[in-house]
């Protein structure tokens, strides 16, 4: 048993962190995560969201225009599944040679997702 968010291990039969107070996962933690970034990469974040359908449409977008892409944060989308009020951000990182490209594909993304009525105010 482990807890997803800060990794702790536990005995069985503790079903929910101490500290974190969200559920545990079954069996042992993954391996450590790699850095948040990796110069060598050349990755960029191109959006960072707590949106899960957000993250999915961009994901799809990025997908069908074959731009790889990363999501950091991962693990918080896991937690969030199995507690849909916390809102974790993740951040969707591409290759610095894809962003121009990547970056057009989310903006029209963000530009549909805003209402008029929000325009005005």
């Amino acid at each position: 048993m482990y807890c997803p968010q800060c990794r702790v291990e536990y005995r069985d039969g503790f079903t929910e962190c101490s500290d974190c107070h969200i559920p545990l996962l079954a069996g042992a933690p993954p391996p450590e995560p790699a850095p948040l970034s990796d110069p060598a990469l050349g990755l960029v974040v191109v959006l960072e969201t707590n949106d899960g359908i957000q993250l999915a449409l961009a994901k799809g977008l990025l997908e069908d225009a074959g731009i790889p892409f990363f999501v950091l944060g991962q693990i918080a989308t896991l937690v969030q599944d199995v507690d849909p009020y916390l809102h974790k951000w993740v951040r969707v990182q591409v290759p610095r040679d894809r962003e121009a490209e990547a970056r057009e594909l989310l903006d029209q993304l963000l530009v549909a997702e805003t209402s008029p009525d929000e325009e005005h105010s």
